[in-house]
C-alpha cells in the first residue's frame, strides 16, 4: 500500500484528522530541518522555524492547493517568509540591544572573523562559500533550494511564488554566474570537466 498524497494529507488535515497531520509532519520535518538549520544564524531559532513553519501548514492545510506531487515547496515557501519575519524580529531586538547599551559592536572584528572561520570550516567548502556569498541574494536562493535542499526548478518556482520559467532562467543565471565566480580558483582539468 502507498502513502496517502500530501494533498489528501493536507485536506483530512483540514476536517481535524490528527493522524493525516501527524503522518505529514513525519513526511517533511527532516527536509524543514535541514532548510533551517543551513539558514538561521542561531541554533535555538532552528527549532521555532521548524514548528512555526508547521504551525501555519496546519492552520493553512484547508487552503493548500496542490501544484506538485509534494507539498515541499509549499513547506519551504511558509517557512522562507517565517525566516525573513525571525530575521526582522532579531535586527530590531539587535538595534534596540545597541542603543540601549550605548555600545558600537556587539562582537569584535576578530570574533566575527572567528564564527566565520567555523562556519567554512564545518561545511568544508570555504571556495564554494565564498563564491556564494558573492552572489545576489535572489542567485543564491535558487542555488540552495536545488543543490542543498534538492528542489527541482518548478518547486523552486512555488516556493519563491515565481513562475517556472522565471525560476529557470534566474537559476541558469546563477549558475552562470558562480561559474565565472569559481573558475579562476579550479585547476585547469576541473575547469573543463563543466
Amino acid at each position: 500500500m502507498t502513502d496517502p498524497a500530501d494533498a489528501v494529507l493536507l485536506e483530512a488535515t483540514s476536517r481535524g484528522d490528527a493522524d493525516s497531520f501527524a503522518c505529514f509532519f513525519r513526511r517533511h520535518v527532516g527536509a524543514i530541518t535541514l532548510y533551517s538549520v543551513r539558514r538561521c544564524a542561531h541554533p535555538e531559532d532552528v527549532g521555532d522555524l521548524v514548528a512555526e513553519t508547521f504551525l501555519v501548514a496546519l492552520k493553512a492545510a484547508g487552503r493548500y492547493i496542490p501544484a506538485n506531487e509534494t507539498a515541499l515547496p509549499w513547506l519551504f515557501g511558509i517557512a522562507r517568509r517565517l525566516l525573513a519575519k525571525q530575521r526582522r524580529r532579531r535586527a530590531g531586538a539587535l538595534r534596540l540591544l545597541v542603543k540601549s547599551t550605548n555600545s558600537h559592536l556587539l562582537f569584535t572584528a576578530s570574533e566575527d572573523d572567528a564564527v566565520a572561520s567555523a562556519i567554512d570550516a564545518a561545511r568544508q567548502r570555504p571556495a564554494l562559500e565564498a563564491a556564494l556569498a558573492r552572489l545576489s541574494a535572489g542567485e543564491r536562493e535558487v542555488i540552495e533550494l536545488v543543490a542543498y535542499d534538492g528542489l527541482s526548478p518548478t518547486e523552486v518556482a512555488e516556493a519563491l511564488n515565481l513562475t517556472p520559467n522565471a525560476a529557470r532562467l534566474r537559476l541558469n543565471r546563477a549558475r552562470h554566474h558562480l561559474r565565472q565566480i569559481l573558475e579562476p580558483s579550479l585547476e585547469p582539468e576541473v575547469r573543463h570537466a563543466y
